[in-house]
């Protein structure tokens, strides 16, 4: 009889560890990379006690729709995460995903008035829920998300990446 409750009391402990809440941190981090090297990693706890978050609307073309975004201007984000107040304009700002997608835009469109990293989905109840993208593939744009709100900054457009489930931003000079 005790076998079997420490069975069941396990069980349910692995169940709840396998949740979906646990699969996408409440506290997510970004990984900081400069030429490819670890620079340090950030959660989003440290993001929102140093940079100003804005609610915005946009017509994301990645859902084919508007949403709606808690988010921080990509330009103050990039120069707080890499802890300077320049960045080389010759350079380019890739983007990687937790499932191995990787996109790039140069420093220049990358600080452009327009790009956001969001990181919470304002039409979805919940902080750590989001609308999928891919439901095929179960996924969501968790735990960050390039977007951007200008007209011309949509995916077709070379330079603007919409990369979602973001974990790395590595700097390359």
């Amino acid at each position: 009889m005790i076998k079997k409750g420490i069975f069941v009391l396990m069980l349910t402990v692995f169940a709840i560890s396998c949740s979906k809440d646990d699969a996408v941190p409440h506290n997510p981090t970004l990984t900081i990379q400069v030429d490819g090297q670890n620079k340090g990693m950030f959660n989003l706890s440290q993001l929102k006690a140093n940079l100003t978050a804005q609610s915005i609307s946009i017509f994301d073309p990645v859902h084919g729709k508007q949403k709606n975004y808690r988010a921080f201007p990509l330009a103050d984000a990039l120069f707080y995460l890499f802890e300077t107040n320049f960045l080389p304009t010759n350079g380019t700002v890739q983007f990687s995903a937790l499932d191995g997608f990787m996109a790039s835009a140069s420093v220049n469109r990358a600080t452009e008035v327009g790009g956001f990293l969001a990181f919470e989905d304002l039409d979805v109840a919940g902080e750590a829920n989001w609308e999928g993208v891919a439901p095929e593939n179960n996924n969501d744009p968790a735990p960050f998300y390039i977007v951007w709100s200008g007209q011309n900054q949509n995916p077709t457009t070379d330079g603007y990446p919409w990369p979602y489930q973001l974990e790395t931003i590595n700097l390359v000079n």
